[in-house]
Parts: C-alpha cells; sequence; structure tokens
C-alpha cells in the first residue's frame, strides 16, 4: 500500500476543484492513487503527442506540395 502525504491530498483537492469549476464529472481512476503522477499533469504527454502529430502531418504536406510543384515527388517516394 502506497502512503499519501499532505502534498499529495492537497494536490488532489486542488485537481478536484479544478475539474469541477467548469462543471466536469469527477471519478476516482487508477492514475489518482499513484504517487509518481500528478493529476495536474497527467494530460501533458498526450497533449504534446498531438502537437508533434500536427507538426509533422504539415510539415509532410508542405514538402510534399513542394515537390509535387517541382515534378520531383515520385523521386520522393
Amino acid at each position: 500500500m502506497i502512503l499519501t502525504t499532505q502534498k499529495d491530498e492537497t494536490e488532489r483537492r486542488e485537481a478536484r476543484q479544478y475539474l469541477e469549476d467548469p462543471a466536469v464529472a469527477t471519478s476516482e481512476g487508477v492514475f489518482w492513487n499513484m504517487r509518481c503522477i500528478s493529476p495536474m499533469t497527467i494530460i501533458v504527454p498526450d497533449i504534446l503527442h498531438n502537437i508533434y502529430v500536427g507538426m509533422l502531418k504539415h510539415l509532410m504536406d508542405c514538402v510534399t506540395s513542394f515537390l509535387e510543384q517541382h515534378s520531383r515527388i515520385d523521386t520522393f517516394n
């Protein structure tokens, strides 16, 4: 069993209040009880993943468009 500290409890209350203010329903999940994960930052990896995927798609669209305009897309493929 993992013991929680006062800081963990404070973070948990702050996270719950942050979600309840805009009327988001809260329920205890498996990640809430893990000491190595902060409820305030649990969404960060997903956000970063989406940003990188979006940047890569935008970059590839630009590159393929450029290569098509200069008739080099076959060489690239």
